[in-house]
């Protein structure tokens, strides 16, 4: 019998972190210790409500949330995701204000004591920017290797970045903080990246959406809500077949490694660079040393497999 997922969810709740908590949540071999929150498509005070109400549509409320610091290492916040997100980052979909409260361990602090209580057992996924566990590391470097697997939705290598940001090969997440993100690159932690390369082969297509919709009310409410950001990926990606399933897909290869195809390389983060700030940079030469290569780099994704299991994990919230 295999042993559950159990899972820190690291979320900056737009529509496909909405999404991601969804699936995390009933996914029968994941065991989601936790959520804590971070700033990206919305400010860290969205994104931790939105958190909650997202707990509280499934009926989870009892699940932690751990709120972070809502800003890069280096940087003020700016908001600038409303138009891919809405403005209260659910698709303009109005829930009820949640009644659950965060708990008041700051989400680094919840990183570090999960790890250090359950030491090879607990997966991190972090689907925001990775500033709440670049801070876990500073504050505590030894817990780095504590973790099972830090599987980041982060980076791209070959697809293009996200729009509206100068540096042309980019996801957000590493955009909104790079120096986290080379912080967490060196760190020492088993690490999987989950980038654009694959999740932009996994759309949310009209016919998914329907099949999720009709399934019952929680899955007819998120598709409202993603309606808002399909529409958003109609306008930067005009002829697409639906949104790119950023967040889930790192939840679901988290799960279970086959859906992907990984590679190991030894990968940063440029933090300089005019046209290249946030990129990751990957060393593929022939000769390089082994003890550098510190990431695991998906490749190619089995989106069928991927796509069915999604629709089947959405739906399966049933009637209610």
């Amino acid at each position: 019998m295999s042993h559950p997922c159990r899972m820190i969810l690291d979320v900056d709740t737009g529509i496909d972190d909405a999404m991601a908590i969804l699936y995390a949540l009933n996914r029968p071999d994941i065991k989601l210790e936790a959520l804590t929150t971070t700033f990206g498509n919305t400010d860290i005070d969205t994104a931790t409500a939105n958190t909650l109400r997202i707990l509280e549509l499934a009926g989870r409320s009892e699940i932690p949330v751990a709120r972070g610091p809502g800003r890069s290492l280096l940087k003020p916040f700016v908001k600038a995701a409303d138009h891919v997100h809405g403005r209260n980052a659910l698709g303009e979909v109005v829930l009820p204000e949640p009644t659950a409260k965060p708990v008041a361990e700051p989400a680094s602090d919840l990183m570090i004591r999960l790890a250090r209580e359950r030491p090879g057992e607990i997966t991190l996924c972090p689907v925001g920017p990775v500033t709440n566990v670049a801070i876990a590391f500073a504050k505590a470097p030894d817990v780095a290797p504590l973790f099972k697997e830090v599987v980041i939705m982060g980076g791209t290598i070959h697809h293009p970045g996200i729009h509206g940001i100068p540096t042309p090969i980019a996801d957000a997440n590493f955009w909104n903080d790079p120096e986290a993100a080379q912080i967490v690159m060196r760190s020492g932690a088993k690490i999987t990246l989950v980038g654009m390369d694959v999740t932009m082969k996994t759309l949310l297509t009209k016919p998914m959406r329907q099949a999720i919709a009709a399934s019952g009310a929680i899955g007819e409410t998120m598709m409202r809500i993603a309606d808002f950001y399909v529409r958003a990926y109609e306008t930067m990606y005009p002829g697409i077949a639906g949104c790119g399933l950023h967040d889930p897909l790192a939840v679901a290869i988290a799960e279970d490694r086959s859906l992907a195809t990984v590679e190991r390389m030894c990968v940063d983060v440029e933090l300089t660079g005019a046209l290249t700030r946030g990129a990751i940079i990957a060393d593929r030469r022939r000769n390089i040393a082994p003890e550098r290569l510190n990431a695991d780099v998906c490749v190619a994704v089995d989106g069928e497999r991927f796509s069915q299991r999604f629709v089947e994990t959405l739906s399966g919230f049933g009637p209610q």
